[in-house]
């Protein structure tokens, strides 16, 4: 028996990651596919258009054997806080032979290295970066200049200019950030399992056109209100989705159970008033962005717009969405860190899985090396405090994703896993 592993949010769900899920079981020779998701919330410092439970069923129906849950800390933390804590979940399952990811990079190698370099942190590299800084660059690029010098020493044909523009995609462009944590978080473990680079198709992270292989952001992008006044999506986007993801996201859309435009900005102003003064607490905040909040709160009149006020050469614009976040739903370094200590994911919660899938189940069951959670009434008896404590702020969020997208409020302790 074979499995691999994918990590996604599916944002929604599109022919991109149906793809993705094929080719991976086509390259590997997988028997099963299981998904380790984000929950309610996404790594870009938002919520996700549709609940976890409507993407889990487009997942099982193109072809996932299993979903399971990312917890709400690493879902919304930086792209290493992502990786590691959805790798080190797959590494205790002790069921997974290989991880398959999407990349717009076709260099595994060249990612393999720049994982080794950041993972090392030597003084060369690190005295390079703060001589970058010091003339004036920002951090990402006195850390892109850093990679690159690192690299030329491990092999010098590296320096040629058309690589370094090779060096400088693997570190700016979306999917090849997230594939180079995944290589870092693999090495770090020691992980048995075999990484397996997919070269991303059609439309880039960020493009708005609607075509067979739309980006998650177009198909967002494309939401309109009908004569009747109901949300939809333009006809076109029919043939970017399978028909399942399709008419799922359209039937949230017309019952208006979808996070909508401006929906966090009353929220998040008043969690910001309620903790102004000082806000290093919150995970990624740091006293200089504290007190940059603190300085122009007065000035805040839309989540977007404060996002933008804040967002410096140094500070992108969803490294600013995500530390808002993280006050809106209190995400808290002190918290992370004992997590981190823990080894992140203390437990396995599953969202959906195929009925054909109970094998895969029955080889985790045995081999895991932490608790799997099917049904949540089951999780106090199972688990330790620390691992409760992850678990209960993940469906906290969830609670209040329900609020912002007009979902009944309904305990998920009562609700099963997807089958199908």
């Amino acid at each position: 028996m074979k499995t691999v592993g994918i990590i996604a949010e599916f944002n929604p769900f599109h022919n991109g990651h149906k793809y993705l899920i094929e080719e991976s079981k086509k390259r590997t020779g997988a028997d099963y596919c299981i998904v380790v998701m984000s929950g309610d919330f996404v790594q870009r410092g938002a919520p996700a258009i549709t609940d976890k439970f409507t993407r889990v069923k487009s997942a099982l129906d193109s072809g996932a054997d299993l979903v399971l849950e990312l917890p709400s800390y690493y879902a919304l933390g930086s792209a290493e806080y992502f990786a590691s804590g959805a790798v080190f979940l797959l590494n205790k399952l002790n069921s997974v032979d290989y991880l398959c990811f999407g990349s717009e990079s076709e260099n595994i190698d060249l990612l393999f290295n720049i994982a080794g370099i950041l993972n090392e942190e030597s003084d060369s590299f690190k005295r390079n970066i703060k001589e970058n800084i010091k003339s004036g660059k920002s951090y990402a690029a006195s850390r892109e200049s850093a990679v690159f010098s690192e690299l030329c020493t491990i092999n010098s044909s590296i320096c040629e200019c058309d690589k370094k523009t090779d060096v400088k995609k693997a570190l700016t462009l979306p999917n090849s950030i997230l594939a180079t944590e995944y290589l870092r978080a693999l090495r770090r473990t020691n992980s048995r399992i075999t990484p397996v680079m997919i070269k991303r198709i059609g439309e880039n992270y960020h493009s708005t056109d609607i075509t067979e292989y739309s980006s998650a952001t177009a198909i967002r992008n494309s939401i309109t209100k009908d004569t009747d006044g109901r949300f939809t999506l333009e006809g076109s986007v029919k043939n970017a989705m399978p028909e399942t993801s399709f008419n799922l996201l359209n039937d949230k859309l017309r019952r208006g159970q979808f996070v909508k435009e401006n929906i966090l900005d009353n929220l998040l102003y008043y969690k910001l008033m309620q903790n102004k003064g000082d806000f290093t607490a919150f995970l990624d905040i740091n006293e200089s962005l504290s007190n940059k909040i603190n300085k122009t709160i007065d000035k805040y009149e839309t989540f977007d717009g404060f996002c933008n006020i804040l967002k410096s050469k140094d500070l992108s614009y969803t490294r600013i969405s995500r530390c808002l976040m993280h006050i809106l739903l209190d995400v808290k370094t002190g918290n992370m860190q004992k997590y981190k200590d823990d080894g992140f994911t203390s437990f396995i919660r599953i969202l959906g899985q195929k009925k054909s899938s109970f094998p895969l189940l029955a080889k985790i069951g045995e081999n895991s090396d932490i608790p799997v959670i099917n049904r949540l009434k089951d999780a106090g008896k199972i688990l330790d405090s620390l691992s409760m404590q992850l678990l209960s702020e993940t469906l906290a969020a969830s609670k209040v994703y329900n609020l912002l997208c007009g979902q009944k409020n309904v305990s998920e302790f009562s609700l099963p896993p997807i089958i199908l």
